[in-house]
């Protein structure tokens, strides 16, 4: 049950009209669900029959919401854009508004994207332990009345020498000590992620701060006597108390689609489609939800059609079990467990058989896009090859599975620079300037075709073992060490996903914390040509001609540390070498888009935008050849 409560209604876009389909409205308000926790489509959800419940048995809980509908039209078709760390995604990943628009407002149009292919688009909060943007207000677990305690596990590397540190994961401190002076507060060192956990003594560090030289207790920074050093990793365990119901997000991404899908929302009737987007955070959160079998409605009908999973690599995350984070990466949690692959497969490491989508009663497509970024983070490959990368996996007929060549995480940065702008941290090269963005934009409308027509999208298409084109990363790093001067990484130091003992009651969604880690699955990635460019994948012209060399991975900066292990969430662009000319790169350009375009890879609408980010790649391999400032 949904219930919408409408805070504000005007014109969209100051009365914008977006093709056949006119101006559309923006809605904003509060979504109150109420979900029946013995209701069988609900039972993967961890502690939802220890929340507080109304006199008819139910739990309720709010979350924030906007929509975005045709004014004088009927929507046929309805995106659910999953808000990342409450920012809303698909105005700037598919609509392609600038940072500058969206500074103003959160919600510009951009090139419009979806409301030009008649779509009604509805940002739903799911996650709890926001600040800013859409949340959810998830209830508390209780046992016999009273909040319950346990552990919870925060990951920090600092990327300077510091006398303390915020253990906040990518966002705020979601669960505050119960206790700052608890004995049995845990804190770890190593050195990598593939190195065991050394603790450091109890009475060596505390919950606290320094301000203006005197050291002050709080419950979001941890302080070490001889200081936190910069590159290495720590590992906090800590008692909390006050756990939420963390799944009840997942909940209402699905009852809030039901509800405006079946025309009980303030959409009008006529939906008849809808299609799922979430990117990195959320891309997990969808393969979480899809996990669960989370695709059926209160009327046993299907929910989602269509599900576009974006640079979520093979893991799903920290949103079912208690005092999950939802905002953590990277800390082995019950999220980053087998199985990965939406085909069921044998893991030879737990004895388990299973697949991403083995609970689902109404399968969705799924369309998945990773850049190389997570294939190198060391697990976007287990979405089609077996846990230990000896054989290629069948792909199952409801899915699509894509690599982006020579990209990263966050999306082609120009001109080049080496800084992150939010931290002014720095990675030791220069950052990956290849915009995917018409690959995520056609893999979508592809995604569309095929819910809206039943129009196939195109085949797969990832590094393979039958192809020769699924390597160790060791292989891909020995070749860029014949760069004369070219500091790489250190393969054997380079994390991924492990089996994962968490104790006894995981299956319930209670973790033993720290996770002890066990051996290995495959950390596998493309291999390379002899211009260093990903051999597999969609291949952009940067790529394809080769226009540089372009990475998924870049090694720390050695003022920060850790000289040896990945940046976060970037690669890099390196550009040597002879040159052709501007003609000649150009005509190779449009050569490479129109085979792009007919392989529907690339939107006609968006090949000569693809034409000219190439060609200003290109402007800056002859500036870098010249020794010049980047243009």
């Amino acid at each position: 049950m949904t219930t919408w409560e409408i805070e504000t209604r005007s014109v969209y876009a100051g009365g914008r009209t977006f093709g056949d389909h006119g101006a559309f409205e923006i809605l904003e308000g509060r979504a109150r669900y109420s979900v029946d926790p013995a209701d069988p489509r609900n039972r993967g959800i961890v502690d939802l029959a220890l929340a507080p419940r109304d006199e008819s048995g139910r739990v309720g809980f709010r979350g924030d919401f906007t929509i975005i509908a045709p004014r004088d039209t009927t929507a046929r078709k309805l995106l659910i854009d999953v808000p990342n760390r409450g920012r809303r995604l698909a105005f700037s990943i598919l609509n392609r508004a600038r940072p500058t628009e969206l500074l103003a407002d959160p919600c510009a149009p951009g090139d419009g994207f979806l409301f030009r292919r008649g779509y009604a688009l509805a940002s739903i909060g799911w996650q709890w332990d926001v600040s800013n943007g859409l949340r959810l207000d998830a209830p508390e677990v209780r046992e016999d009345g009273e909040p319950v305690d346990g552990d919870v596990v925060c990951r920090v590397q600092p990327g300077t020498d510091r006398a303390f540190v915020f253990f906040g994961q990518l966002g705020e401190v979601t669960y505050p000590p119960a206790d700052p002076d608890d004995p049995g507060s845990r804190l770890f060192v190593r050195d990598d992620d593939n190195a065991g956990l050394v603790e450091v003594a109890r009475h060596c560090w505390r919950f606290a701060r320094e301000r203006n030289g005197v050291v002050e207790q709080s419950d979001r920074h941890i302080h070490l006597d001889d200081g936190f050093e910069r590159g290495r990793i720590y590992t906090l365990v800590y008692r909390a108390r006050g756990a939420r119901v963390a799944g009840c997000g997942l909940l209402a991404l699905r009852d809030a689609a039901e509800s405006l899908r079946e025309g009980d929302g303030p959409v009008p009737p006529g939906i008849r489609r809808v299609v799922a987007f979430g990117a990195s955070q959320t891309g997990r959160v969808l393969r979480h939800l899809l996990h669960l079998g989370l695709n059926t409605g209160s009327r046993g009908k299907r929910v989602f059609d269509g599900v576009h999973v974006h640079i979520a690599g093979g893991q799903r995350g920290d949103f079912n079990h208690r005092f999950a984070q939802p905002s953590s990466a990277g800390v082995p949690a019950a999220g980053q467990r087998f199985p990965f692959a939406g085909t069921s497969v044998r893991d030879p490491l737990t004895g388990a058989t299973a697949g991403l989508y083995d609970n689902l009663t109404h399968m969705p497509k799924v369309v998945i896009t990773n850049t190389s970024f997570e294939y190198w983070r060391g697990d976007a490959a287990l979405t089609h090859v077996s846990p230990d990368g000896t054989r290629d996996l069948d792909p199952h007929p409801s899915e699509r599975n894509y690599l982006f060549a020579g990209t990263h995480h966050v999306n082609g940065i120009m001109p080049p620079t080496n800084v992150f702008a939010a931290t002014g941290e720095k990675a030791r090269y220069a950052f990956n300037v290849v915009d995917y963005s018409p690959l995520v934009r056609a893999a979508f409308a592809n995604l569309d075709a095929w819910v809206s027509a039943g129009t196939s999208p195109p085949g797969s298409k990832v590094p393979t073992l039958r192809a020769s084109t699924l390597v160790e990363r060791s292989a891909v790093l020995g070749k860029f060490r014949a760069i004369d001067g070219f500091r790489g990484l250190d393969p054997d130091r380079l994390g991924g996903l492990s089996s994962l003992d968490l104790g006894d009651r995981v299956e319930e969604g209670v973790c033993d914390l720290p996770a002890v880690e066990g051996k290995p699955y495959a950390r596998l990635v493309s291999d390379v040509d002899d211009s260093l460019n990903e051999l597999a994948g969609i291949r952009l012209p940067e790529v394809a001609l080769p226009v540089g060399c372009h990475t998924g991975w870049n090694p720390r900066h050695p003022q920060h540390g850790a000289a040896e292990l990945p940046a976060i969430f970037v690669g890099f662009s390196r550009f040597d070498g002879e040159l052709a000319t501007r003609g000649e790169i150009e005509q190779r350009a449009r050569d490479c888009v129109r085979m792009l375009v007919a392989d529907r890879f690339v939107l006609a609408e968006d090949s000569e935008r693809v034409v000219t980010r190439c060609l200003r790649v290109y402007a800056t391999a002859c500036a870098a050849a010249a020794g010049s400032e980047s243009p």
